[in-house]
């Protein structure tokens, strides 16, 4: 059985004359031992595609992850240092693009923090894209590779 996956979020905003701050958790305690565990440095490159592909599970070189194994809980953190290489994230099984609807944008050196449960692995896509702007703002597919860690929970269906 994997152990629990903890994450602590504090964030800030506003402007200085009206700061406020948000802290929250999104914690993971596995349901039974079916639950385990990935982490993986993952080079995002070229078209929309499955983040996790053929990633195997934490302990063991035979057992991988299949399209229908259920993403409990999933950290991704873009590695890089330059600041226009970004990702674009879909859980809904839809083709990550710079230019449409429903991606989560990471940035160099952002992280973030999901619990998907009963989301298929096979249904979380990525690809690389430029970011630009103080905003961080996506400007269109990035040309090379953009690594990234992968930590997740899955409900593993059998391998």
């Amino acid at each position: 059985m994997a152990d629990q996956a903890t994450s602590n979020i504090t964030t800030s905003v506003f402007l200085d004359e009206v700061k406020s701050k948000m802290n929250g958790v999104c914690d993971y305690t596995p349901v039974d031992s079916g639950d385990k565990w990935i982490f993986a440095e993952i080079g995002v490159t070229g078209s929309s595609a499955d983040l996790l592909g053929t990633t195997n599970f934490l302990g063991t070189t035979t057992a991988i992850v299949l399209a229908d194994d259920d993403v409990e809980w999933i950290a991704i953190k873009n590695i890089s240092a330059t600041a226009t290489d970004g990702i674009a994230v879909r859980i809904d099984a839809g083709t990550a693009a710079w230019n449409t609807v429903g991606n989560i944008f990471i940035g160099a050196g952002e992280m973030v923090v999901l619990k998907c449960r009963l989301t298929p692995a096979g249904s979380i896509h990525v690809i690389p894209v430029t970011l630009t702007g103080a905003s961080g703002g996506p400007s269109g597919t990035h040309s090379g590779t953009v690594n990234c860690h992968v930590a997740a929970i899955l409900a593993d269906g059998g391998s």
